[in-house]
């Protein structure tokens, strides 16, 4: 059965229409960005690209030098340009390459246009950049932002960004170094594990009522098995924090100093698990989200499997109480990820990073979790960059590839107009605001 189109116009513009609420975002404050200079590779490789560069055969070398902006454009683009016509067939350049087109009319990156693009750039680059991007041109109604030191959260613009938190620096710490820095942010020496603790229960304190969710990224450097690991086992981690005789030489504020060497991470796991189970308790104790990377890793070279989300179960299992939004649809693991948001009330899907990982993977796993998850499980879009053109780029392919899969369920008769339009505003907009933000519709 084909739709007729009416239908499909109906549908394409309720996708198009709906203001989004973007789940995951790594941006700078626009303050930031109009306060320097901007240069094309600087900014558009600024991950993602970078990798599928590197993936195609570039030299790690050679990007530094194409992402040097004391270079010429010119000689930049020279050992840019062999590369960049070996991957704009993946989703990272089509991104790219929407932007490109739709924010600064330019079809196609060349040897005849990288310039006007530079330009371009520079010229819009200034005040209202991200109302115009952003929220003009995306439709973006809301970002949940990924904060870091760079953008202390009392710095993050309320407006349109609602922050989440990462506690890695609790979590991961495994010298002596790394827990004197604690310190001087909790305003007391952590002489314990019991002091760690308190450290960490004081800073959910000072940032209660100012974050929406934490993230958990540990993938990246460790398997998400996080053990129940006892009091006992994390303290005697800890004491051998102290207990290290071996010291490494550093430069700290320009002066060559002796520091006491850490921990490996294997070493540390224990009292790395019990530090994460700790920053869910207190997270679930003020009812906010945990956003948990799974799936592939940004970058190249690493061990995917340490990110199955799988691995995640005994947390589901424990904290029945605890909302986790797993991100990037776990690809590859997309269907592991349809059989645990299935079994667990408290795992919801998140599509961030994925459609541009694969715009063909993306809906095939959104068509396969409306087969198998309930719709206001599935969060539609994150576009997951630290630069505004990709987040715009990528907005588009996750419209167009809503509105791809439900226009498919509409021809299959699974769903009549009127319920694939609200499967569309649960995607985009409402299951999110109602997750993070807890408003109706």
């Amino acid at each position: 059965m084909v739709s007729s189109p009416d239908v499909y116009r109906n549908l394409r513009k309720a996708v198009s229409s709906t203001p989004l609420v973007d789940t995951h975002e790594h941006l700078i404050q626009e303050k930031d960005r109009i306060s320097s200079k901007l240069d094309l590779f600087e900014t558009i490789l600024d991950g993602y690209a970078s990798s599928d560069l590197i993936s195609s055969g570039m030299p790690p070398e050679d990007l530094k030098e194409v992402r040097n902006p004391e270079l010429t454009l010119e000689d930049r683009w020279e050992l840019f340009a062999p590369f960049w016509e070996r991957m704009q067939n993946t989703g990272y350049a089509l991104s790219l390459k929407i932007a490109f087109r739709d924010l600064y009319g330019i079809d196609e990156l060349s040897s005849e246009t990288y310039m006007k693009l530079a330009k371009s750039m520079v010229d819009r680059n200034r005040l209202g950049v991200y109302s115009w991007v952003l929220r003009e041109r995306a439709g973006i109604e809301r970002i949940i932002l990924d904060t870091s030191a760079e953008t202390p959260i009392e710095e993050v613009d309320a407006d349109l960004f609602s922050p989440v938190m990462r506690f890695s620096n609790y979590i991961m710490a495994r010298s002596r170094q790394e827990i004197e820095a604690l310190e001087a942010g909790y305003g007391r020496k952590i002489h314990s594990l019991n002091d760690l603790v308190d450290a960490l229960r004081a800073e959910f304190h000072r940032v209660h009522g100012k974050i929406v969710g934490v993230k958990i990224w540990i993938a990246y450097m460790r398997s998400l098995k996080f053990d129940k690991a006892t009091f006992g086992e994390a303290e005697e981690v800890f004491n051998n924090i102290y207990r290290q005789e071996t010291f490494e030489r550093v430069t700290i504020d320009g002066m060559r100093v002796n520091v006491p060497g850490g921990l490996s991470l294997s070493e540390a796991k224990p009292l790395q698990d019990f530090m994460v189970h700790k920053v869910i308790q207190y997270a679930g104790e003020r009812g906010l989200p945990i956003q948990i990377h799974t799936g592939l890793q940004e970058g190249n070279m690493n061990i995917v499997t340490n990110s199955n989300p799988t691995l995640l179960i005994n947390l589901f299992e424990e904290y029945e109480e605890v909302k986790f939004d797993i991100f990037h649809g776990s690809y590859p693991y997309t269907g592991e990820l349809a059989a645990l948001a299935k079994n667990f009330p408290n795992v919801h899907i998140d599509m961030c990073w994925l459609h541009i990982i694969s715009p063909f993977r993306a809906r095939n796993a959104l068509s396969e979790w409306l087969d198998t998850v309930p719709s206001n499980k599935i969060f539609g879009f994150g576009g997951d960059y630290r630069f505004i053109e990709g987040v715009y780029g990528h907005s588009v392919l996750a419209r167009e590839n809503i509105f791809k899969v439900l226009a498919e369920k509409v021809d299959e008769g699974v769903f009549n107009e009127e319920r694939a339009v609200k499967i569309a505003e649960r995607l985009l907009r409402s299951n999110a605001m109602e997750f993070f933000l807890k408003k109706e519709g």
